[in-house]
């Protein structure tokens, strides 16, 4: 129903807003009691104290109850935020509507009546008249929008919907759809898709949420919290088309496998002149393919309950988790952020390395949740989110397994980082386009990780203020002011001992022997650790080498509880423990607080 005049200019707003922060708060006592369960289900529930089948059952069940307190703890902030927008909306329009009326000039002998009637006793032409008429009613149609957005809004994530509403919903997505679909298929920037977002109307956007969270969910350009709930309801329908009995069925396969032994392959047939393999075992491979296909779909479950179950409540920072993108297919991926990237004064993208998958992402996450917290340890004042970004193919392994021979599966191939180059590029862009205001914004990277953000700086440009590059086994430049963001702006480290460090030396690869022309395929590379360390393993000059050009800043050869190691292994995996000055280091530069970083002892500044 359209705003009237008298009904804008009359209306108190004060009580809407309060009704807002009753949903606000609403929403933070769910995730306070949501947070107390989680912990007593972690808690005093371990396996430890309590074991057997009723234990398993209880714990599934109060998991079942803290996922479900947490999705309505998000409808409760996502309608306070609605009721929040509409209120600052609806105060817009009244004052708008209030300064035009007043700043008609009174010689035109103009009237604007209590119910909008507008009168004039000469002086004033009719077309003038008419500009007035059609200024006020901009004014009503905006405050009307609003109004419309809010009761759209509400029904989605009240789930109060009425079939009409729906239908009406419906009608709007079907007018909004080809348009997008356009985008996409062209290849829109993620300037050109916010844009279009833009200009839709506050009950256009609900119902292509509604009604399209696949093409929303994975899309730069659209907002960081439209994102995360097109996700989430994308991963919680997702997770619904598993079979309820596929743990069962697995079971099953495995039992009949095993009662069967393993039958011969052949026998022999007239004559002894051919063999053909016997029913039996063509019955034994038919069920072993089944199990396979059902083991891979288990896992790909598994992978995307352990992702629900670690963006359910909140961090420890007391920021909430957005779902910015996952996809199931292959080994899977994920962006998380720890707060909100759109609304943030400093963001950092941490880009994992070798091995990163989405049956493990939570470890990824982890990392941005520390740092997360200690950004805010170093400026309480800032809000700082930090986002998990595993939106590329890592390599499975540093050398490639037995079973893939070709090196071009293991860390040692450039590819990964090849193909991630265009998509982190855009994203580090998307983030700058749906950002509200000014934000500083860091790109931190581990290991291969640090190999993928080199190649895309350089060949592809990535919209940030500063990179973090720890233990770098290269990053497929010759000097940090190729990344594109001034050398001084770049930022590394590599702990001694590191076993990254056997990598960054004077490299020879077979293909360097082969004529122009020839692929690598006899093996994997080979290095000459005879050099002086200022080569790198992903081509050009190792990271932390005086020559390349970046601030080296200190950090600690620590074991994953903080403790000095000499075991290169778990120094390359622990830069991230409690204790560990690159930690502080870290959080300096991503809060913008360069002056406080400390220097790798025998830095020197080039």
């Amino acid at each position: 129903m359209p705003i009237t005049y008298q009904g804008l200019t009359s209306a108190d707003f004060d009580p809407l807003k309060t009704h807002g922060e009753t949903w606000l708060q609403f929403s933070k006592h769910l995730e306070e009691r949501l947070a107390e369960l989680d912990d007593f289900r972690t808690g005093d529930l371990k396996d430890d104290n309590w074991s057997g089948d009723a234990a398993e059952a209880g714990r599934e069940r109060i998991k079942e109850f803290v996922q479900d307190l947490d999705e309505r703890a998000g409808q409760a902030r996502r309608i306070a935020a609605a009721i929040d927008d509409a209120v600052v909306a609806l105060q817009d329009a009244k004052a708008q509507l209030a300064n035009f009326v007043a700043s008609i000039d009174p010689a035109l002998n103009v009237s604007v009546k209590a119910d909008g009637t507008i009168t004039w006793e000469g002086g004033a032409l009719a077309g003038t008249i008419d500009q007035i008429e059609g200024e006020i009613q901009s004014w009503l149609d905006k405050a009307t929008e609003a109004d419309d957005a809010l009761k759209a809004a509400i029904g989605l994530y009240g789930e109060t919907l009425s079939a009409a509403e729906e239908a009406a919903l419906d009608q709007l997505a079907a007018n909004e759809v080809g348009g997008l679909q356009d985008l996409i298929d062209g290849d829109a920037s993620p300037e050109e898709v916010n844009e279009w977002w833009n200009s839709l109307s506050g009950a256009e956007q609900i119902a292509m949420l509604e009604n399209h969270p696949e093409l929303l969910g994975g899309l730069d350009g659209v907002p960081t919290d439209t994102r995360d709930y097109a996700n989430r309801e994308l991963l919680e329908s997702e997770l619904n088309r598993y079979s309820p009995t596929l743990d069962a069925d697995i079971a099953d396969l495995q039992a009949q496998l095993d009662a069967m032994g393993d039958p011969k392959q052949f026998e022999m047939a007239t004559g002894g002149l051919w063999m053909e393999e016997t029913e039996e075992y063509k019955e034994y491979q038919a069920l072993q393919e089944e199990l396979a296909a059902l083991e891979d779909q288990r896992d790909r479950r598994d992978s995307l309950t352990g992702l629900q179950d670690a963006i359910t409540g909140q961090a420890t920072t007391g920021q909430d988790y957005y779902l910015i993108g996952y996809d199931s297919a292959k080994d899977g991926k994920a962006i998380v952020s720890v707060g909100n990237p759109d609304s943030a004064d400093n963001t950092a993208v941490y880009v994992p390395g070798t091995g990163s998958d989405l049956s493990n992402f939570s470890g990824s996450l982890d990392r941005a949740e520390t740092m997360a917290e200690d950004a805010k340890s170093k400026d309480s004042s800032a809000e700082t989110a930090v986002i998990a970004w595993l939106d590329y193919d890592a390599p499975d392994d540093v050398k490639p397994s037995e079973e893939d021979g070709a090196w071009s599966t293991g860390a040692e191939n450039m590819h990964w980082a090849e193909d991630a180059g265009p998509t982190l590029s855009q994203f580090t862009h998307a983030l700058e386009t749906t950002h509200q205001g000014d934000s500083h914004t860091t790109l931190v990277s581990h290991s291969y990780g640090t190999t993928v953000v080199g190649h895309t700086a350089s060949e592809y440009g990535v919209a940030v203020d500063k990179i973090v590059a720890v233990a770098s086994p290269g990053m497929d430049t010759e000097h940090a002011a190729d990344l594109g963001i001034g050398a001084e702006n770049v930022y590394v480290t590599t702990a001694e001992n590191d076993a990254i460090r056997d990598t960054t030396d004077t490299v020879t690869t077979i293909q360097d022997a082969l004529p122009e022309g020839w692929s690598t395929v006899f093996g994997a590379p080979t290095y000459d650790n005879e050099g002086d360390g200022s080569q790198a393993w992903h081509g050009g000059t190792n990271p932390v080498n005086d020559d390349y050009g970046a601030v080296e800043f200190a950090s600690d050869p620590t074991d994953k509880n903080g403790e000095l190691t000499d075991d290169g292994t778990d120094i390359h995996k622990n830069y991230w423990a409690d204790g560990n000055e690159a930690r502080e280091n870290m959080a300096f530069i991503i809060t913008n607080q360069a002056d406080r970083v400390t220097l790798m002892e025998g830095y020197e500044p080039s």
